[in-house]
């Protein structure tokens, strides 16, 4: 949805800094809504000739600069999504800023080329009043990212905030679960010790090994130290290592 007359206008300096990514998020997600509308009637402009052989050559050169500037906007707010909760760099406020000043430029060259060189509106033929849309939507699209600008503003003041980190080094906070299951884990082979043959110990201690170390990478998980594919592939591991309990119990017997 177009923002209208407040587009560009937009104040950000009450909003807190979760407001802000709730904003970008929008602004993502509304990208991407007029940038599929729009591509949709070009679609069918092309499909019937319309496009290649009726619209002027500047016109569907602006609109195509303009939806390659939409995916890079896309692209550039799912990056900043992941990377503000983390720390609000300078970096990020420069590319905000960019999105809108490419977005003005476009602003300015679309209505230029439509109101003073677009000739032969035929506002009675169907194929041109979806031109007209195409027009109107990324027309709409470039105002609205003006106000990205505002929003580069206000995180100004919060350059350097980085997402709180949790004392992982203290068990009591973040491993307590870790530290708990080992102590039981330990305990229980204490007592099975005492209660099993002898040449079924080495299987329960390697099984209870095992588990300590299942443990260890779920809370390593928890703590976001290692990557989902790092998790995977050491869970892979650790379940490799099970048929040592039948060699074992097999050697046993």
């Amino acid at each position: 949805m177009a923002k209208g007359l407040l587009a560009g206008m937009t104040d950000y300096n009450h909003q807190s800094f979760e407001d802000i990514l709730g904003d970008l998020k929008k602004e993502r997600q509304n990208a991407a809504a007029f940038k599929n509308k729009i591509q949709q009637n070009i679609d069918i402009l092309t499909k019937n000739g319309y496009w290649a052989n009726s619209v002027p050559f500047d016109f569907r050169n602006i609109v195509a600069y303009a939806m390659t500037h939409f995916n890079t906007v896309i692209s550039e707010l799912t990056d900043m999504e992941n990377d503000l909760q983390n720390e609000v760099q300078q970096n990020h406020l420069k590319r905000l800023r960019k999105i809108s000043t490419v977005a003005q430029e476009n602003n300015i060259a679309i209505g230029k080329i439509w109101h003073q060189q677009y000739d032969n509106k035929d506002y009675e033929n169907d194929d041109f009043r979806k031109v007209e849309s195409v027009y109107c939507d990324t027309r709409d699209m470039a105002v609205n990212l003006l106000d990205v600008e505002n929003i580069a503003e206000r995180l100004e003041d919060y350059i350097g905030k980085k997402k709180p980190e949790m004392k992982k080094n203290n068990p009591w906070l973040s491993g307590s679960f870790y530290l708990i299951a080992t102590i039981v884990v330990i305990s229980g082979l204490g007592v099975l010790s005492n209660t099993v043959e002898w040449y079924l110990f080495p299987i329960v201690l390697i099984g209870g090994i095992l588990i300590v170390g299942i443990v260890g990478v779920l809370q390593l998980k928890n703590d976001e130290r290692i990557s989902d594919k790092s998790f995977v592939s050491l869970i892979k591991e650790t379940y490799k290592r099970l048929p040592l309990l039948n060699q074992i119990k097999k050697t046993e017997k």
